[in-house]
């Protein structure tokens, strides 16, 4: 029995030997064999990572191109939305230049003294003689049904201010016109004092120095400024492009509708046989120089 337990011994003994000879020998290829083992499954997950990444990459890209056309879109829309309100302002600014003529009647008239005389039937006579070839209530009742609202919504403020500016005086202009040809004796409390000066001195505050002297009538020697003005401001708008020159052509068209406003004032004086104290004094080169050097 103990030859037989000795046996057994011996046996497990030499097995664990050649176990451990065997296992050290083995033990670099088993090393190289999981290292390798892990590296293959380490460099797969990389390989799976990297084209998640790469897939991310493009779905970015995508989004990114998305977005830029969608912003090109947007833009496109919005330069051609601008557009539409620019040419829609300038339709409105040719409808009121309609009236230029009359205001370069009121620069040279001597309103106050034609309220003063405001019931004399050849004073009504000599206004509705300059007042009937402009068909002011049918020219006013086209511009108002100019729509307004692709201005307001697609232009910047500054180009709304000018073009309300020289509407302002324009209109004004208008309405005093077909006011000094109604039959009234007493015109001077429907007449709104300081609502022009306010308007024009807001945008080029220089200006209050010719207003303090000359009066309200001043605001009508600002009407070609502003007209002006308009195509400047939407021409930077629209383009980019700001020529601060004065135009040549623009300043010589105004020396001859100031010519010809006078010209045709007195041609109807004489007609009427009214005296010319229904002209003011020789102030309106001088008011209009004034504009000249704040602009």
């Amino acid at each position: 029995m103990s030859v037989e337990f000795w046996k057994w011994l011996f046996g497990v003994v030499a097995s664990s030997g050649v176990i451990g000879v065997v296992a050290l020998l083995m033990r670099d290829t088993l090393a190289k064999f999981f290292s390798k083992s892990v590296e293959h499954r380490f460099e797969k997950k990389l390989e799976t990572f990297k084209a998640d990444i790469r897939d991310n990459e493009k779905e970015l890209e995508q989004i990114r191109s998305f977005l830029v056309s969608a912003r090109r879109d947007r833009d496109s829309a919005i330069q051609t939305k601008r557009l539409e309100a620019a040419e829609l302002l300038l339709r409105a600014r040719h409808g009121l230049s309609h009236f230029s003529m009359l205001v370069e009647y009121l620069k040279i008239l001597n309103t106050e003294q034609i309220i003063k005389d405001g019931d004399d039937p050849k004073i009504i006579e000599f206004i509705e003689t300059l007042v009937k070839p402009f068909d002011i209530d049918e020219k006013i009742k086209l511009l108002g049904a100019i729509d307004r609202t692709l201005p307001r919504l697609y232009l910047s403020d500054k180009s709304l201010k000018v073009f309300d500016a020289y509407e302002s005086i324009i209109i004004h202009a208008a309405m005093m016109m077909k006011l000094l040809s109604l039959p009234l004796r007493n015109k001077s409390g429907l007449v709104n004092a300081g609502t022009l000066s306010k308007t024009v001195v807001e945008i080029v505050p220089g200006a209050k120095e010719g207003f303090d002297k000359w009066g309200e009538g001043y605001a009508y020697h600002w009407a070609k400024y502003f007209h002006d003005e308009i195509l400047r401001h939407l021409r930077h708008e629209v383009s980019g492009t700001d020529d601060l020159k004065r135009d040549t052509e623009s300043i010589e068209r105004l020396a001859i509708d100031s010519r010809r406003a006078q010209i045709n004032v007195r041609a109807s004086l004489e007609q009427a046989g009214l005296p010319d104290n229904l002209i003011k004094p020789d102030e309106s080169a001088a008011a209009s120089s004034s504009v000249a050097e704040k602009i």
